[in-house]
């Protein structure tokens, strides 16, 4: 029989908070009689923040302090008296309100030199965009990297043992698109789906989409920005469209059918592998669906599972045609000149 695993029900931020401070705490040298690969590992988790920001570990460690929700800021691990590592720690939720510009200029306002201070963003669950992020100084220290560190552990702590298997069951359900027949997928499948397609067109961003049917999670990416109307790509998990979003004051109806015929055109002019048709509904608001795809744009093999190489090909059919629009609409608007 499976035991049961401690964080399955500690999924809150506040018990995660606990752990790193657990874990970081390890890092003191007085720990290392009690469990030499448990401290091994928490030195080797500081060494990664160090490595993060391009600083150089220190050679020892001598003195950790540990607080949790200082200020708010979910862990504060000062080393030596002199590096300061602040952690924002996030499970399902992400950065708001300034926090993380806050968190910083709070530590700064208490003396210690800029060039030593390392905010950590600690994020164990998927985000789509992490750039908002980066640019306020943080490094990230992802699922990946907390498992790469973890799996060194050989001892028997069930604390430290609950939490890596936690994590790793976490890894195999995004992971899930690539076993699962597509009939089966399920919300971790898709994020972790819509994750392979970002590194794989290079572009895109995912989230749930709220609407009186239940909402969706979709992605979307090869935007086109214009003065009146922008076009774009969006999966709207099963279904591949085609989408415009048009200006406030404008006769919606009237360029919605343009480019309905404008994209059907565009693509029996390239002579893709992607069949397109008009939607079950067209709408009449700022966002619209102008085409989609005749039939699901996943393709599969004889078990039912995903090919990812021929769907990331019909998807790049699918940015032919938008690049193919945008050049022959950029061509006419010089013409017009």
């Amino acid at each position: 029989m499976k035991t049961p695993n401690l964080f399955t029900f500690a999924t809150s931020e506040l018990s995660q908070d606990a752990f790193i401070c657990w874990f970081i705490s390890w890092a003191d040298p007085a720990c290392e009689q009690s469990d030499s690969s448990l401290h091994k590992c928490a030195i080797e988790f500081l060494c990664t923040i160090f490595k993060k920001h391009s600083h150089i570990p220190p050679v020892d460690i001598s003195k950790i302090e540990v607080t949790k929700q200082d200020k708010n800021i979910d862990v504060l691990c000062v080393i030596n008296q002199k590096y300061a590592i602040l952690i924002e720690d996030k499970t399902w939720s992400k950065q708001h309100s300034d926090q993380l510009n806050r968190y910083k200029a709070e530590i700064i306002s208490r003396g210690y030199d800029e060039n030593n201070i390392l905010p950590i963003y600690y994020k164990t669950e998927e985000q789509s965009d992490l750039s908002e992020v980066l640019q306020n100084g943080y490094a990230l220290v992802l699922r990946s990297d907390i498992l790469a560190i973890l799996s060194q552990y050989t001892g028997k702590n069930d604390v430290l043992l609950n939490y890596r298997e936690y994590l790793e069951s976490r890894q195999q359900s995004i992971d899930s698109f690539k076993a699962l027949p597509i009939i089966d997928w399920h919300w971790d499948s898709w994020i972790g789906f819509y994750q392979y397609l970002q590194t794989k067109l290079r572009s895109g961003k995912w989230d749930y989409v709220a609407n009186p049917s239940g909402g969706f999670l979709g992605f979307w990416w090869s935007w086109n920005f214009e003065k009146d109307c922008d076009y774009y790509l969006q999966i709207e998990q099963e279904k591949l469209c085609f989408k415009i979003r048009v200006g406030d004051n404008l006769d919606k109806r009237k360029i919605r059918n343009y480019w309905h015929k404008l994209v059907i055109d565009c693509a029996v002019e390239l002579g893709t592998k992607l069949t397109l048709s008009k939607p079950p509904r067209f709408g009449n608001g700022s966002f619209m669906t102008v085409c989609i795809a005749s039939k699901d744009y996943r393709i599969t093999d004889e078990h039912g599972l995903i090919d990812l190489v021929q769907t990331i090909n019909m998807l790049k059919d699918a940015e032919k045609i938008i690049e193919y629009i945008a050049t022959t609409r950029a061509a006419m608007i010089t013409n017009k000149l």
